[in-house]
C-alpha cells in the first residue's frame, strides 16, 4: 500500500521521511555488516580452513560479480514494483546465506555461500535509492543520501570491532556450579560473527515488515520520457545509458571504486600482518575502520549540506563537492602507501574518510539530475554494475600478488598496492573535470535548467 504523503513542489519532502530514511539506513546497516564481515576475519580464515590470498581475494569477487551482475535487471525492479517487497525479500535472503556461510568447512562451500549472499542483496541499493528520492525533494537530497550513507560507515567500524574480536577470542568458561550443573565452554570465532550478524538481518527484517510504508513516485510527468508509470526494461535501460553525463558518471564510480574496495578489503589485513603494527585481528579490524569512517562521517555530513547549498546555485554544484573529496584523497593515499607510524596513518585515513564522504554524498544525486526520474533505481543499479564488473579482478589480483611477495620475501606488498591507488585517484579526478566542464552543462535536466527546455525533454 502506498503512502499518500506525495511532497509538495516546495516542500523538502514527505510527512514521513525521517522515519523512511530511519528504516532504509538500518536495512543497509545490516546488508553491510552481512557482506563486509569477511574482511575483518581473513586471518582465522586462513587458520581454520587453510585458504590462501589469492582465495580470500576471490571471495570479493564471487560477491561482486553476481552482485552486480544482477543489477542490470533487479535494479528495475525498484522503478516497477513495490519497494517494500523487494527490501524483505532481499534482506530474508542475504540473512540465510550469511547463516549458511557460518556452517562453512571448506572454500569451496564459503565461495558458493558468497555468490547467494550477493544475489540475496542486489536488488536493495537501487530500491533505497529510489525510495529516498521520493521521500526527499531535491533541496535536501544529498543531504538525506549522505545521512543514509553513514549506516555504512558505521556498520565497516561495527563488523571490523566484532568480527575481529570474535575471531580473536579465547574460549571462556561459564561456571554453572552454583545451580548444580557442570560448567560450559563457549568459544566464539569467525562463524559466531556470521550467525550474529545473520540473527541481526532478521531483526531489521521485522522492523521493516511493520514500520515501513510504500512511498508514492514523484517528479515523473505525462508524455515526457518514461512517463508517470515507467517503462519496460529495454526502455529504461535506453534512457539511462544514452546519458553522456551519467556513463562518465559510471567511468569515475568504476575508477573510485577500485580504491575504496582496495584499501577496505585489504587495510586491516595489512595493519595485522605488517612487522612495524603487529595488530590483532580486532585492534586491526577497528583501527582500519575507525580513522576511515569517521572522516567518511564527517564528508557525508559536509557533502550533503555543501552540496545541496551550491546546486540552488549553480549547476555543476554537486560535482564541484566531488571534486574537492577526490582531490583530498590523493595526498591522503600516498601517506597510507609510505607511513610507518600510527598517528600519521590515522590522519591520512580519517582525510581520505573525508573525501571519499564527500564525493558519496553525491554519487547519486548526480546521476539523478541527468537521467529521467522514472529510471532512478535503474541507474543506481548500473552505477553497481560498472563499479563492479570493471573491478571484481581487483582483490583477486592484489591476493595474488601478495601471495607472490611473502612466498619471495617473506613479506606482503600491500604498503605498495595502497601507494599506487594515488595514480588510480588522480585519473578520476580527470574524468571529474572533464565531466563538470563538457559533458554535465548538455545532459543537466535538475531544477536550475529552464522551463522551456524540461518541457522539451
Amino acid at each position: 500500500m502506498e503512502s499518500n504523503s506525495t511532497p509538495a513542489t516546495n516542500s523538502l519532502g514527505t510527512s514521513n521521511r525521517w522515519l523512511m530514511l530511519a528504516l532504509v539506513s538500518l536495512d543497509y546497516f545490516t546488508l553491510y555488516v552481512q557482506r563486509k564481515v569477511i574482511n575483518f576475519i581473513q586471518p582465522a580464515l586462513r587458520e581454520d580452513l587453510g585458504i590462501s590470498d589469492l582465495e580470500i581475494g576471490l571471495l570479493d569477487f564471487a560477491f561482486l560479480v553476481p552482485y552486480c551482475a544482477a543489477q542490470i535487471w533487479v535494479g528495475y525492479f525498484g522503478d516497477r514494483f513495490t519497494r517494500r517487497r523487494v527490501l524483505l525479500i532481499s534482506l530474508v535472503l542475504s540473512s540465510m546465506a550469511l547463516a549458511c556461510m557460518g556452517l562453512a568447512n571448506s572454500f569451496a562451500v564459503l565461495f558458493t555461500m558468497r555468490v547467494l549472499l550477493a544475489l540475496g542483496q542486489s536488488c536493495s541499493v537501487p530500491a533505497i535509492s529510489s525510495t529516498i528520492a521520493d521521500c526527499f525533494t531535491p533541496k535536501v537530497r544529498s543531504r538525506a543520501i549522505g545521512i543514509y550513507l553513514i549506516s555504512y560507515t558505521v556498520a565497516l567500524v561495527v563488523t571490523g570491532w566484532i568480527g575481529g574480536y570474535l575471531a580473536d577470542a579465547e574460549p571462556r568458561t561459564i561456571p554453572l556450579d552454583l545451580i548444580g550443573l557442570d560448567p560450559i565452554e563457549v568459544r566464539t570465532n569467525w562463524r559466531t560473527a556470521m550467525y550474529l550478524f545473520a540473527g541481526l538481518g532478521m531483526i531489521s527484517t521485522l522492523v521493516l515488515l511493520i514500520v515501513f510504508r510504500e512511498p508514492q513516485r514523484t517528479e515523473r510527468k505525462a508524455a515526457v520520457g518514461l512517463g508517470t508509470r515507467g517503462a519496460n526494461l529495454w526502455p529504461t535501460l535506453k534512457a539511462v545509458c544514452t546519458v553522456r553525463t551519467y556513463l562518465m558518471i559510471a567511468l569515475v564510480v568504476t575508477v573510485l571504486g577500485t580504491v575504496w574496495a582496495t584499501i577496505r578489503y585489504w587495510l586491516a589485513r595489512y595493519l595485522h600482518d605488517a612487522d612495524v603494527f603487529q595488530m590483532s585481528q580486532a585492534d586491526a579490524g577497528l583501527f582500519a575502520t575507525f580513522w576511515d569512517q569517521t572522516g567518511t562521517i564527517a564528508g557525508l555530513f559536509m557533502g550533503g549540506l555543501l552540496a545541496d547549498r551550491w546546486a540552488r546555485r549553480s549547476i555543476p554544484g554537486r560535482t564541484n563537492i566531488q571534486i574537492i573529496g577526490v582531490a583530498a584523497c590523493i595526498p591522503a593515499l600516498y601517506l597510507i602507501g609510505i607511513s610507518h607510524s600510527l598517528t600519521i596513518l590515522a590522519c591520512a585515513l580519517f582525510v581520505f574518510g573525508i573525501g571519499i564522504g564527500l564525493y558519496q554524498a553525491n554519487m547519486w544525486t548526480t546521476a539523478f539530475e541527468v537521467v529521467d526520474p522514472a529510471a532512478r533505481a535503474t541507474a543506481v543499479g548500473l552505477l553497481n554494475v560498472t563499479s563492479g564488473l570493471l573491478t571484481c579482478w581487483v582483490n583477486p589480483l592484489i591476493g595474488s600478488i601478495n601471495d607472490a611477495a611473502i612466498e619471495r620475501h617473506g613479506y606482503g606488498a600491500l604498503d605498495t598496492v595502497f601507494l599506487s591507488l594515488t595514480l588510480v585517484a588522480a585519473l578520476a579526478l580527470v574524468l571529474l573535470l572533464v565531466n563538470r566542464k563538457f559533458l554535465l552543462p548538455h545532459d543537466y535536466r535538475g531544477p536550475l535548467r529552464p522551463p522551456a527546455t524540461a518541457e522539451n525533454g
